[in-house]
């Protein structure tokens, strides 16, 4: 286990720690709460969650004599009956995934016999409720747990669990929470943010209280409290940034809230959804960065602290973005995928200066590295004890070869106005993960209304990517033949290296190029895809599977049909096609 992984398993024991000795508990993430005690809230007040302090949750539901030995986690969601049977299932491939995590970290103290057992112990031990019934993982996952499908079932609010953990497996509970948000949102319902948490006792008038996001343990002592001060606003920030795409974004957009009007707030609005943008402000307004004013929002004094903290910091910031982007853990999805491609990379082979050989007897002597050679001839000429250094063709010493496959990706993307909000940002995502971890020249071209243009020529630099991604705003209709089309004559005209096309949309093509047929069209600029020896992956969504079945037969590429247009879905469908690509023999 490496040291920050180390950090951040204690940091998170740690932060847990802290706030269930004090009977209080946490949110996590969006949606989750988790302590030790009973929570509770008023239907009028969907978003504040109560939690009762003076009423441990392993005695009121478990009848458990000892306190603080049960965690009690509630995961909200919008009014619906969930199955239990699979949202148990959903929590155990959360469990292996974190046991197997764990085994990668410290496979010495961790063998495949003791994550087994491990995981078997904690499915057993982990019971959920929802309306359609309840029981341990273990037992429900097995269909052995008190259903209720014959009965209505009256619509829950939430999905209740129980379990002990010890304090050195905490960060199970982050797994547990992503596998129950994942379940609810494959059963094709919304899940609900947590917009306080208040502490209280059972039968008293609750105090004021307080959300409490993810970050580091908070004590109230001046020092602790400047630390988690600044962790909550680096969160704030990272939250900023995921939103609106960088740093400098989530600066431009907090300079834009001015007491004069957010008459700049239009541009921002265009890469999102209206509830996107309204859930963005009601964020910062619940965590006191903005304040509504009659008409317009405006900075508050710890906004302000938190634009200049931006603008002050933002070299380190853009470093630790790109970092997490970098070290994001990619998510492995199913899929279904057609293959029409049989394309191999063609390896190049440089000079190698880091391998030195002798060279051959009948060779044609070629890289010559002098120094070796050099040396080698002075070190003969002394044994043979001759009055000066000479050279004869054995002394020869020449560099060797390594031989590498550079993969040159263009990313073309569909930017017409069904891809705003989510569908965009992952796609940007996408590309700035594909460059930082690739190393290898990215280039992205996006078409919409009645035309393409190139967003971002072939290169390795991520101020210029970036820079490029921030001027896509989706909007119009999808004329897919000029996307492809143009893709093709970058690829031609920058000479890419083992060109790799990605074509990612979520529509039929509904604007033409050369004929009165977009969908003709689309399918002729395929073919010349594959008359160039391009490389083809075409990503697409279910509604539009037919038609891009037939482009990528036409372009001779690979196909992939995903639930939906998200990070995790394009990370791992590019991912392992550029590596079967790479690495094919």
């Amino acid at each position: 286990m490496d040291s920050s992984e180390r950090h951040q398993r204690m940091t998170l024991e740690n932060y847990l720690g802290a706030y269930f000795q004090k009977n209080q508990g946490v949110r996590l993430g969006e949606t989750t709460v988790i302590s030790h005690k009973v929570h509770g809230n008023d239907p009028k007040a969907p978003g504040e969650i109560r939690i009762y302090t003076d009423t441990d949750a392993g005695r009121y539901y478990l009848k458990n004599p000892e306190e603080n030995m049960v965690l009690h986690m509630d995961v909200f969601h919008e009014p619906a009956c969930l199955d239990p049977v699979y949202v148990a299932r959903r929590v155990w491939q959360g469990i292996d995934k974190y046991f197997v995590q764990l085994r990668n970290e410290n496979r010495s103290l961790f063998t495949q016999e003791k994550i087994k057992e491990l995981s078997k112990m904690m499915v057993q031990n982990i019971v959920i409720r929802t309306s359609g019934g309840s029981g341990t993982v273990w037992e429900l996952a097995n269909h052995k747990g008190r259903l209720e499908h014959d009965k209505a079932g009256k619509p829950e609010t939430h999905v209740h669990l129980l379990f002990s953990v010890a304090p050195k497996y905490y960060d199970s509970i982050i797994f547990i929470a992503d596998a129950v948000e994942q379940a609810i949102l494959k059963h094709g319902f919304e899940i609900r943010r947590v917009e306080k948490i208040i502490h209280c006792e059972k039968d008293s008038d609750p105090g004021p209280g307080f959300g409490i996001g993810f970050g580091l343990p908070g004590f109230n002592i001046p020092e602790a409290l400047q630390h988690r001060r600044h962790q909550n606003r680096l969160q704030i920030i990272m939250n900023l940034a995921s939103a609106f795409g960088s740093i400098e974004d989530a600066a431009r957009f907090l300079e834009s809230l001015t007491t004069t009007g957010n008459i700049f707030l239009g541009s921002f609005a265009k890469k999102h959804t209206d509830g996107g943008l309204k859930q963005t402000l009601l964020d910062l307004s619940n965590a006191n960065i903005v304040q509504k004013k009659k008409f317009a929002f405006v900075l508050t004094e710890e906004g302000q602290t938190l634009k200049n903290f931006i603008r002050g910091h933002q070299k380190e910031l853009e470093a630790q973005v790109r970092k997490s982007i970098r070290r994001y853990q990619i998510v492995r999805h199913d899929y279904r995928t057609y293959r029409n491609s049989d394309l191999k990379s063609r390896k190049s082979h440089l000079t190698d200066h880091k391998k030195v050989l002798n060279s051959a007897n009948n060779a044609w002597i070629t890289d010559i590295a002098i120094p070796e050679t050099v040396v080698s001839a002075s070190a003969r000429s002394f044994l043979e004890g001759s009055p000066r250094m000479t050279v004869t063709k054995k002394d020869f010493k020449v560099f060797g070869k390594k031989s590498f496959a550079p993969i040159d990706t263009c990313i073309s993307i569909d930017c017409s106005g069904s891809m705003v909000g989510e569908k965009i940002k992952a796609v940007s995502y996408l590309a700035e993960h594909f460059l930082l971890t690739s190393k290898e020249k990215v280039g992205v071209l996006s078409f919409q209304e009645m035309d393409a243009r190139v967003v971002v020529p072939f290169t390795k630099s991520y101020q210029k990517l970036q820079d490029g991604l921030r001027s896509i705003h989706p909007e119009g209709l999808t004329p897919l033949a000029k996307g492809i089309a143009e893709s093709i004559k970058l690829i031609k005209m920058k000479r890419a290296r083992n060109p790799l096309l990605v074509l990612i949309t979520d529509g039929i093509p509904n604007f033409p190029l050369w004929t009165m047929d977009a969908q003709d069209d689309a399918l002729r600029a395929a073919k010349m895809i594959a008359e160039n020896r391009i490389r083809f992956v075409c990503i697409g969504v279910i509604p539009n599977e037919t038609f891009m079945k037939q482009l990528a037969a036409a372009g001779r590429g690979n196909l992939y049909i995903v639930d939906e247009l998200n990070k995790n879905s394009l990370l791992d469908v590019l991912t392992r096609e550029w590596e079967q690509y790479k690495y094919r023999k």
